[in-house]
């Protein structure tokens, strides 16, 4: 038998296995292909959406930065002028019908987009409500060492176009305020110190435009020196150098040269020599006058523990309070002690004519203050010396009504010697404003070392050799001067030098009248101008008088925030803490 043999195996065909997998992959290729077509056809039907809805992200951004920008101004221009925000704050925008007064919820029309804003207020304060945030600009900072107050506030703005909101801002800053008083010299227009005489300023100086400086001897600046345009080593009228050497903090500075300071050159003085430095925002001389209808433009007027009107139709003073009415209690007091008079024969060589002046004898105006219980602060309290608010006592001085000739007038201050009623206690403090020009005769403030400042429309020193009536306008020749002291910073108004038109320099800051020949000025204090003057607008050059002995420094007690005078005017920045956007 013969044996069984198996049947041969069927082994799977090769090739339709092949063909099986080539169509699995053509599957699978197909498939990846319409993927990618269906990707690209959606990315391009999408990709104009994505790139429209980029731009109105971004244009919603900018909208809603602008307009918490545009706040964040109004709410500096409230310190510029003096004054805080006030009124009710909201932190949320939905509770926007609660806000009041300058943390109102405000709207602005951006790029078709309305954009709505508010304030609230962060500044850190104690238990009592008073102010904590205070100190010293910090080592690094442009304005290291010198005071400050500051105040926090949060600004949000959120851009909304179409009922769709776009963009969340919120931005949070300090408003500082720097007291101007805290600089030897302080310049809104160009400064120019030219001395004949070697001078020394032992504080700093600050310009919100150019600095020229050319010494006929020498000049030694030993504090910082800022400067918002350009440092020049040459005489701004003419071009021309007298020759004179100088010193900035104590280190050669380069001698005479029309060109600009090199950033070189300003670099070898470790900071403490700067050009080209933003600009610092001040209030304007227009702040001396009085503010009866309360625009807000006058804290010398609104924020004054007195205010004294001399009556120009009864030619009688009054006291006025911040709304022009008058206090018939504190008129009848002053006009009772004879503190006040007029002198219509002093004559100002450089004006070309007579002074209606109203003559202050400031000893017998604060006797009467601390005596008669008749003058009021703006809480109602009665005023004496003690008063410690503000830092001490303000007192405004104007004419009402001017008339026409708005610039015949003048205010002079005497027997300031002591800052204080005689026998009395002194003020803490004491500011002396005026929209007019201010006279100070003889000397001020040498007995006790208050904190004082006289501020004018411009600031004029006479001896006590002065008499009215010598000097007219046939006598020009000025009588000789009395050796004079004066503790008090200057605010005023100073000329502007145009070509081969000198306004005298910070030497001529104080307006001079007499005969000082070898006779000694001195003057510890501050020089701050604002501008140029108001009323008294006659040219250095058309004054008639000799130049003292000039023995000028800083007063360095300003440098505590303690030691300021009432009311020191401030200049403001803003410091920005942090910024953020809600997505």
């Amino acid at each position: 038998m013969l044996p069984l043999t198996p049947p041969p195996v069927q082994r799977p065909n090769r090739s339709a296995r092949e063909h099986g997998y080539m169509l699995i992959s053509a599957l699978l290729v197909m498939a990846m292909l319409m993927l990618l077509v269906t990707t690209y056809m959606f990315t391009s039907l999408n990709s104009p959406r994505t790139a429209q809805a980029n731009a109105n992200s971004l244009a919603g951004f900018m909208a809603a930065e602008g307009g918490m920008n545009m706040r964040a101004t109004e709410i500096r221009a409230k310190f510029v002028n003096y004054e805080r925000p006030s009124g009710t704050s909201v932190t949320d925008s939905s509770k926007c019908a609660a806000g009041s007064g300058d943390f109102t919820c405000i709207s602005y029309a951006i790029g078709n987009r309305t954009v709505t804003t508010f304030v609230y207020e962060t500044t850190e304060k104690d238990a009592s409500g008073n102010l904590v945030e205070t100190g010293t600009v910090a080592p690094g900072e442009t304005y290291a060492g010198l005071s400050y107050q500051q105040y926090a506030y949060r600004v949000v703005g959120s851009a909304v176009k179409d009922s769709l909101t776009e963009a969340n801002v919120e931005m949070e800053f300090q408003s500082r305020l720097v007291p101007l008083f805290q600089f030897a010299a302080f310049y809104t227009d160009d400064l120019e110190i030219n001395p004949g005489r070697p001078m020394v300023l032992n504080g700093r100086v600050h310009t919100n435009k150019d600095l020229y400086l050319s010494p006929g001897v020498s000049l030694d600046i030993t504090g910082q020196t800022t400067a918002g345009g350009e440092i020049r080593r040459v005489r701004k009228e003419n071009g021309t150098c007298n020759g004179g050497t100088m010193k900035f903090a104590g280190k050669d500075a380069p001698g005479c040269f029309t060109s600009p300071m090199t950033d070189a050159q300003l670099q070898s003085y470790g900071g403490q020599v700067k050009s080209r430095q933003p600009a610092l925002t001040v209030p304007s001389l227009d702040s001396l006058a009085p503010d009866r209808a309360g625009l807000g433009g006058s804290e010398l007027w609104s924020k004054a523990d007195v205010r004294v009107v001399w009556n120009t139709l009864t030619n009688k003073p009054a006291v006025q309070r911040a709304d022009g009415s008058e206090d018939t209690a504190a008129t009848n007091a002053l006009q009772s002690c004879a503190a006040l008079t007029q002198s219509t024969t002093f004559y100002d060589s450089r004006e070309a004519r007579q002074i209606t002046m109203m003559d202050v004898d400031q000893a017998k105006l604060l006797a009467c203050i601390q005596s008669s219980g008749k003058f009021t602060a703006q809480d109602g309290k009665v005023l004496t010396m003690s008063d410690t608010s503000g830092g001490g006592l303000a007192i405004h001085f104007s004419f009402y009504p001017e008339g026409s000739d708005q610039n015949k007038y003048g205010v002079r201050m005497k027997n300031g010697a002591a800052l204080g009623p005689a026998g009395g206690p002194a003020p803490k403090g004491l500011s002396i404003a005026t929209n007019q020009p201010l006279y100070v005769q003889g000397d001020y403030n040498v007995a006790g070392n208050v904190p004082a400042s006289l501020m004018g429309d411009t600031i004029n020193v006479l001896s006590s050799a002065w008499v009215d009536g010598k000097k007219t306008a046939l006598t020009t020749v000025a009588d000789p001067a009395n050796p004079t002291e004066i503790h008090a910073a200057f605010l005023g108004g100073t000329d502007v030098t145009g070509s081969s038109k000198y306004n005298g320099g910070l030497e001529n800051y104080p307006r001079f009248h007499e005969n000082w020949t070898a006779k000694e000025f001195k003057y510890v204090g501050s020089f701050v101008s604002l501008g140029s003057p108001k009323k008294a607008k006659g040219a250095w050059s058309s004054a008639v008088y000799n130049a003292p002995d000039r023995n000028w420094s800083y007063d360095t007690l300003f440098n505590s925030a303690d030691k300021l005078p009432p009311l020191t005017p401030r200049f403001v920045y803003l410091r920005q803490l942090f910024f953020a956007r809600e997505f």
